[in-house]
């Protein structure tokens, strides 16, 4: 069932077990300072330079992790290439992102409630889990479920990531509280068999869950 706003967020807060948290929006903007358009300048021509040529769509976007994706076309020495590539952009940004607004009270108020967290994200472990050692919020995560692998259909909207962190946390779906920002947080959450899902608006306008 899905729940959107401040109110269904607190009724569903009430009754979860865990709180699965996107990374890029509800606890931070990892572009903040390196902006995502030079990220997926910078990501392609490593993939030219390495004697490929993109296809189309890789040239006209401005997203990085669509770059990513449409590299595993390009076999797999390129699809681990633009893996490593991505990652290395990703820390670098988050040495600039910005924390979001009421996402550090969010995780306390869970620690506190007794519910396990985890970060369920389509960037890369290594950037996840050090943009949270610096803002000191490690102790408050028990799971980073976030990109590891070169294959891009393992991301959101695939339920592979949320599934991964529910089975760390020994968490059915129904329990999980999902805070997300984009459609495929929405369709990943179904896919895994409902978790509920609350909207980042909430989080964004500094409401306090």
């Amino acid at each position: 069932m899905a729940h959107s706003g401040p109110d269904a967020a607190r009724a569903v807060m009430g009754e979860a077990r865990c709180l699965l948290l996107d990374f890029d929006g509800p606890v931070c903007g990892i572009f903040a300072g390196l902006p995502p358009s030079t990220v997926a300048a910078t990501l392609r021509t490593t993939l030219e330079e390495a004697g490929e040529k993109l296809p189309a769509q890789a040239r006209a976007t401005d997203d990085p992790l669509e770059v990513f994706r449409l590299s595993a076309s390009l076999g797999d020495e390129l699809n681990q290439l633009a893996l490593r590539a991505l990652m290395d952009l990703e820390v670098k940004a988050g040495g600039t992102a910005r924390l979001t607004p009421g996402a550090a009270d969010l995780m306390e108020r869970a620690h506190d409630k007794g519910l396990s967290v985890a970060i369920v994200s389509n960037n890369s472990v290594a950037a996840v889990t050090s943009f949270l050692d610096r803002e000191g919020l490690g102790g408050l995560v028990q799971y980073v479920s976030a990109r590891a692998a070169a294959d891009p259909s393992l991301m959101k909207p695939s339920p592979y990531l949320l599934e991964q962190a529910l089975s760390h946390l020994d968490a059915e779906p129904s329990s999980a509280l999902l805070v997300g920002d984009s459609v495929t947080d929405v369709e990943a959450s179904k896919l895994a068999g409902g978790a509920s899902h609350a909207l980042l608006s909430a989080l964004r306008a500094g409401d306090r869950l």
